[in-house]
């Protein structure tokens, strides 16, 4: 499934684009040669797959890789991404020298075209931070670097590196519009999100119409296609489902 990437109103966008801007150059100053940066608001689906970022950064990448990560699946193979699901501490990774970095175990078949990728354009090694969010967001900083090792230093970069992922988060997260706080993985309507709101507080089809001055007929069709686009055998499972993509969040 292919997600659309929904970009801020003007005025932030030109803010945010700064302040990606002193971002990459603050990473410089630390000794990167390029920085990612991505959040989602759920970062992965009730099967555990990885959801693809609402917002998605680079400097100083491949030209390509955007749209790879994006629209051709490598996101959810990116073990460095599913290892910074797992942690809460930043940590230093090598595709060239993995029995040496937290990647050793994370390297399978899934994994090979992303490992391949950043071999091949000299970005084998590098620090991430990853951010869990209090509202359930997800967020990674990564530094690339373009030597095959790691500096003997890096790791006392990292604390540096912490406290301007958090700091950056701060500054940027005012300037994402509200879609970008949305999950765009399930796309409901608004009557469809309406009926599941109202299912959700345990009314029925027939109140649900009743509330909304519609037929019982025309909510359980909303309420069927909702649950059909959320993968839901019933409405409960629906609720439950759009509730963890967080589609009824007033």
């Amino acid at each position: 499934m292919k997600v659309e990437i929904k970009r801020p109103g003007n005025t932030d966008s030109t803010r945010l684009k700064e302040a990606f801007t002193r971002l990459f150059a603050r990473t410089q100053s630390l000794g990167f040669d390029a920085v990612i940066y991505h959040y989602t608001p759920v970062p992965r689906s009730p099967e555990g797959e990885l959801i693809t970022p609402s917002l998605l950064e680079m400097r100083n990448a491949p030209d390509d890789m955007h749209q790879l990560w994006c629209e051709r699946g490598y996101y959810q193979a990116d073990p460095v991404q599913h290892y910074a699901l797992q942690s809460c501490a930043p940590f230093v990774w090598s595709y060239q020298h993995p029995a040496s970095s937290v990647l050793r175990h994370m390297l399978d078949n899934n994994a090979r075209e992303v490992s391949r990728y950043m071999c091949e354009n000299n970005m084998s090694s590098g620090a991430t931070v990853p951010l869990h969010l209090p509202n359930g967001g997800f967020v990674t900083l990564t530094g690339i670097l373009t030597s095959q090792h790691p500096p003997p230093g890096i790791n006392d970069t990292l604390a540096q590196m912490m406290f301007l992922a958090h700091h950056f988060q701060e500054t940027a997260f005012p300037l994402f519009d509200a879609s970008m706080r949305t999950c765009h993985h399930i796309r409901l309507s608004n009557r469809e999100r309406e009926c599941l709101a109202w299912s959700a507080r345990g009314l029925t089809a027939k109140e649900i119409a009743r509330k909304l001055h519609r037929s019982v007929a025309t909510v359980t069709l909303h309420l069927n296609t909702a649950a059909k686009k959320l993968g839901a055998t019933n409405r409960v499972q629906a609720v439950v489902r759009a509730m963890h993509y967080r589609l009824l969040d007033s």
